[in-house]
């Protein structure tokens, strides 16, 4: 830092400013140690008196008042040339002094606040804000005798700040209190006093013509606040009283010129704690205003779909192929929920059911579908060796009892050649352990017999070409999504043991349930006819307490009609047990086969599911990382290909609602998924 010659400073008629500094004091004196700490008991001890006559307080939305407390200030206090004083010819005070200042100081003024919500209020002060504070400067000259010369600095600091602010109430009353401040000086002088020389009073801090010193300062404050309403909770207006507790930091009270001070270590800054107390007064807003006494209250509410309901719903689907034939325990041959055909029956097969040499293109045609479309896997792949010419697959069977698999293979075999008139050359059988294998050493005890029942099978697998394997796809008419849906919910407190619902209106009547949860989804589809924009409608629910009543009561609605069908492509992701980043494994088929298919403006709605075995909370977490997983992988395919509009949400269901049942093992399987539906 450069130093000017003791002649250049005496004869300098503008002081240089001081940077501002984050270095405060913490020199106090026992009497202003006494006073802050009796406030702060005694704002305390009012808190928790007072605030014990408001236990249930009114809603006062805004409020007016006023606002009167002690500062506490402590300041820092750095390097800069003060006062022209020779004996000084270096300027005043070391550039770090850790010990520079303390004071007392009032604050007081006017404050308003009104609330965006019951939690978060806004508001603004506009008060006196007085940072005075008295700071010796004891470190920077030295005695002949090596001591030092300690001069004595009175700073009167006084400020009109405007200060905005934000409450965060926790619970009714108590808050904290964050804002920022703008400060207009009032005052700016200080007193000096050097150790053997003449006082010296009222010098401007920023020296005689001003041209350093700082009207404009900035601050910043948090703290804490217990609101006391003094009026009677049923009174129109309200008068509360709120103590407070807050630490202030303001800098800029003194400019810098670094012409001559070379860096930003020397400054004037003030830290304050700050206590008092706030006198405001508003009007309370009753919360029995809005309370209807006319009719009673109903035991449960109908929510039509905010968007209106489809004409129909289309979903084209890719489903999934689970190369696996299931045996059961003590058998060999295919159970009989397999689909079996007649030697004489497969040459229709593929016209009756829509299955085509390319692949079962005519899909709208297709009578079997979802698990159905699995228990024809083996008519599936009979017709496909039969017309892939030069087509092949193994039969791979597994046994988890240590039983000799080959006859669940062999019997596969022989209805693909008896039935189907595939070459036996093009079957080859293999035998061994089940791989994937459902069931790991940490399965609970009580699930080893279902994982047993899933690695008893055959797996076909090694396909030759590769497209032998490769998934169904179906298009069928199905229920609309939950967001298109009419959305019934009991909202007595009463316990329900079951429900069930009427809708009935526009020629139609449909019945649903009974049901034991409290809440359910029902579909609107069909409801309005065709070309009709909208239809009143009345749902009638009649609920059975567990005292043994019956509750009945109706709610008319509105029905109306979105502007286009729904049409939607349905894919589905299968896991294995336990199966080790699952969702990594199918990126490849996320990224070439759906991410392509996607549209600005498209919605996509993804459910995580999976089966019953192991831990209910463990499955719902489980679901719920698969399909953010998913949501994630074509969040950032959309933004890569500068989609616009694309809305992508995801969901784990873990084992409720599960797309099959559980009860079987081919059920299982097809419950570990991910299910993404795309809405253009």
């Amino acid at each position: 830092m450069g130093r000017r010659s003791i002649e250049q400073q005496t004869k300098e008629t503008t002081w240089l400013q001081v940077t501002e500094s984050t270095v405060f004091s913490q020199q106090t004196t026992c009497c202003t140690t006494d006073l802050n700490s009796s406030l702060l008991l005694a704002v305390v001890l009012i808190a928790t008196s007072m605030g014990l006559l408001a236990q249930d307080p009114p809603k006062v939305p805004s409020r007016w008042g006023l606002h009167l407390g002690l500062n506490y200030n402590l300041s820092g206090i750095g390097f800069g040339y003060w006062v022209p004083d020779p004996n000084r010819p270096s300027g005043q005070f070391t550039t770090l002094v850790l010990n520079d200042g303390s004071g007392i100081g009032l604050y007081g003024g006017l404050n308003y606040q009104t609330a965006l919500s019951d939690g978060i209020h806004l508001g603004a002060r506009l008060s006196y804000d007085n940072r005075g504070l008295v700071a010796k400067d004891n470190q920077s000259y030295k005695k002949p005798d090596g001591t030092y010369f300690s001069d004595e600095y009175t700073f009167h600091n006084g400020f009109l700040t405007l200060e905005p602010f934000i409450k965060l109430y926790l619970g009714k009353q108590f808050h904290l209190t964050g804002g920022l401040g703008m400060g207009l000086a009032l005052a700016q002088t200080f007193d000096y006093a050097p150790e053997g020389g003449s006082k010296i009073d009222g010098i401007s801090v920023g020296g005689p013509t001003d041209s350093l010193k700082h009207t404009i300062t900035w601050s910043g404050f948090a703290g804490f606040g217990y609101d006391i309403y003094l009026s009677d909770a049923q009174a129109k207006q309200q008068w509360i009283l709120t103590p407070f507790v807050e630490a202030s930091y303001m800098v800029s009270q003194r400019g810098v010129d670094l012409k001559d001070q070379a860096s930003f270590d020397d400054a004037l800054s003030t830290v304050t704690i700050r206590a008092g107390i706030s006198l405001a007064f508003g009007d309370a807003v009753s919360s029995m205003a809005a309370a209807p006494v006319a009719a009673p209250t109903k035991f449960f509410r109908v929510t039509p779909p905010a968007d209106g309901i489809y004409s129909k719903r289309v979903e084209k689907a890719e489903f999934p192929l689970r190369p696996f034939v299931f045996i059961n325990k003590n058998e060999t041959q295919i159970p009989s929920r397999y689909t079996a055909m007649m030697a004489g029956e497969t040459a229709d097969f593929g016209r009756n059911t829509g299955l085509t040499a390319d692949d079962l293109a005519n899909v709208q045609e297709r009578p079997f579908i979802q698990k159905e479309i699995y228990y024809h896997i083996l008519n599936i792949m009979g017709y496909r060796l039969k017309n892939t010419p030069g087509s092949s697959m193994e039969l791979y069977a597994s046994d988890p009892d240590g039983k000799d698999p080959k006859p669940y293979a062999e019997d596969v075999k022989r209805y693909l050649v008896d039935v189907w008139g595939v070459s036996p050359d093009q079957l080859a059988i293999a035998t061994g352990d089940p791989d994937p294998r459902s069931g790991t050493p940490r399965t609970p005890a009580d699930d080893v017999p279902f994982t047993l029942e899933e690695n008893r099978r055959v797996q076909l697998r090694k396909f030759n070409p590769d497209a032998l394997g490769r998934r169904v796809p179906i298009s069928v008419k199905r229920e609309a999504e939950k967001e298109n849906q009419i959305y019934t919910e009991i909202t007595t407190n009463e316990n329900i043991v079951s429900w069930q619902a009427t809708l009935s209106g526009n020629g139609q009547k449909r019945s649903f349930g009974p049901f034991t949860s409290r809440s359910m989804y029902m579909d609107p589809t069909g409801l309005l006819a065709t070309n009709q924009p909208s239809g009143q409608f009345t749902m009638e629910v009649v609920a059975k307490t567990a005292d043994g009543r019956t509750l009945s009561d109706t709610e008319p609605f509105t029905l109306t009609r979105t502007a286009s069908e729904g049409v939607s492509q349905r894919y589905r992701l299968v896991f294995n047990y336990a199966e080790e980043d699952p969702v990594g494994r199918s990126k490849d088929y996320l990224m070439k086969e759906i991410a392509p298919n996607l549209t600005s403006g498209a919605k996509v709605v993804i459910y995580g599911h999976t089966d019953n075995l192991g831990k209910d909370a463990t499955n719902l977490d489980l679901s719920n990382s698969r399909a953010n997983e998913v949501k994630k992988i074509l969040q950032d395919a959309a933004s890569s290909r500068g989609l616009s509009g694309v809305t992508i949400t995801a969901k784990g269901m873990g084992e409720n609602e599960p797309p099959f049942g559980n009860e079987l093992p081919e059920g299982r399987m097809y419950n570990r998924t991910v299910i993404i539906d795309v809405i253009p």
